[in-house]
């Protein structure tokens, strides 16, 4: 009996360890989880405030507008910055967390996939504990990017018609003549009912404002250089611009940005380098001329003889880039992706 009390009290001290040890396992394996969830907790919130550095310079006008979209205008028009800008976006402090100092937002550009895209790379720390966010996204609107010279409903998939669509009416409310630069004429053609260029027997190109019918002008405008932004617009009726020459063999040469909301008649040969907006427009072009489109057409609302049975129409992004940074949303940047790195 004696011998069996000994064993008893073994027995009893071996479980008592084996409980003990347990105990200590749990506390260690919560201690541990708790530290991890905590960790996790601060990972996610120093990742969140990273994040929202780039949405905040995406978002907020005095970013945005004033900081990343002359960079980004820049670098799409002359394919770098040059000395004019650097590559960092400064965040004002008021718009950071409490315990964040770093207000700096650092942008490059690349090409990947035939697409003009942005790199915006920052960081936060949240509770000591700090994360490194990268975001990529496009630039230009895809419609500029799908690379096929006519877009319309009818030359695109199915599934891009509403977004295609929604861009034609969006110009249609936006669109209006920019701050250009020297070498570029604007002429801004509202309420006329018919424009008609011309290039005239001493090689001059001039444009010829008509309205009420009248067989003469209101008035005349020489084209100084070749390249120009022209908005064609009427509320009353619908208007036409005519493009001719006085000879038939003066080739006109163009170059710029066209919007038409009405008709358009060529009767001369035309080379046209640059982006050609038709909406609600019917078109018509001497057999005998010969029309060279380079750059895009955006043509909405078309029911008349297929384009390019009546033109010779290349895709040209360096023409695109140089003078779509005019049209409203042009430059649309959209995230692809947002991660850590």
């Amino acid at each position: 009996m004696v011998n069996d009390k000994g064993y008893i009290t073994i027995i009893a001290l071996f479980i008592m360890t084996i409980i003990f040890i347990s105990a200590l396992f749990l506390i260690y394996t919560s201690s541990m989880e708790y530290l991890i969830v905590n960790s996790s907790h601060k990972n996610i919130q120093a990742f969140y405030l990273a994040e929202g550095k780039i949405h905040t310079v995406l978002k907020k006008e005095e970013y945005y507008y004033e900081q990343l979209m002359p960079r980004m205008e820049t670098y799409i028009k002359y394919g770098r910055l040059g000395k004019s800008f650097n590559k960092k976006i400064t965040i004002d402090n008021k718009d950071l967390f409490e315990d964040d100092n770093n207000n700096i937002v650092n942008i490059d550009f690349a090409e990947e996939n035939h697409r003009r895209v942005i790199e915006m790379k920052t960081h936060s720390t949240y509770s000591g504990i700090t994360q490194k966010v990268i975001a990529k996204m496009t630039m230009i609107n895809d419609i500029f990017e799908w690379r096929i010279p006519i877009v319309s409903s009818e030359y695109i998939l199915q599934d891009r018609v509403r977004e295609f669509q929604d861009y034609m009416s969006y110009l249609k409310e936006e669109i209006r003549l920019p701050n250009l630069p020297s070498g570029i004429m604007e002429v801004e053609t509202i309420n006329y009912e018919h424009i008609r260029i011309v290039k005239d027997s001493s090689q001059k190109t001039i444009i010829e404002f008509f309205r009420n019918n009248m067989v003469e002008p209101v008035k005349k405008e020489v084209l100084k250089d070749e390249d120009v932004f022209m908005l064609l617009k009427n509320n009353y009726v619908i208007p036409t611009l005519s493009i001719e020459s006085d000879k038939n063999s003066n080739k006109m040469v163009l170059n710029g940005v066209l919007y038409i909301e009405g008709d358009l008649i060529i009767h001369s040969d035309l080379e046209f380098h640059g982006i050609l907006i038709l909406d609600n427009s019917e078109i018509y072009i001497d057999p005998s001329s010969r029309v060279n489109i380079e750059g895009i057409i955006l043509l909405n609302n078309y029911n008349g003889i297929p384009l390019e049975e009546m033109i010779q129409i290349d895709y040209n992004f360096d023409i695109i880039r140089k003078y779509g940074i005019y049209l409203p949303k042009f430059i649309d940047p959209k995230i692809q992706v947002i991660k850590s790195y």
